[in-house]
């Protein structure tokens, strides 16, 4: 199921995450310096608003050496959601969806 469209910028994704009947403005902006392999490549912030976060996302490759997005979304309550950033090769736009 598709859960929104993203776009790239200079500072790396903009789109709209579409989420049990809302819908949110957010980008992924690159984090410098990693720490280490498994921290995230992106912080995922309201794009109105840096300070406010909903979560962190990886660069991954499937097995079928596709490269995409992975998103971890942190609800209120705590629970994590867990979502995946693909390119539609066709519209050159940028499909998250879930399973």
């Amino acid at each position: 199921m598709i859960r929104g469209i993203f776009t790239t910028t200079n500072r790396g994704y903009t789109g709209e995450i579409r989420f049990f009947g809302t819908r949110e403005q957010v980008e992924l902006r690159p984090i410098d310096g990693k720490d280490n392999d498994k921290a995230p490549d992106f912080r995922i912030v309201a794009a109105d608003d840096e300070r406010i976060e909903f979560g962190a996302a990886w660069k991954k490759t499937s097995k079928e050496q596709r490269d995409y997005v992975s998103f971890k979304l942190t609800l209120p309550g705590g629970t994590p959601v867990y979502l995946r950033l693909f390119e539609n090769e066709t519209t050159g736009d940028y499909e998250l969806v879930s399973d």
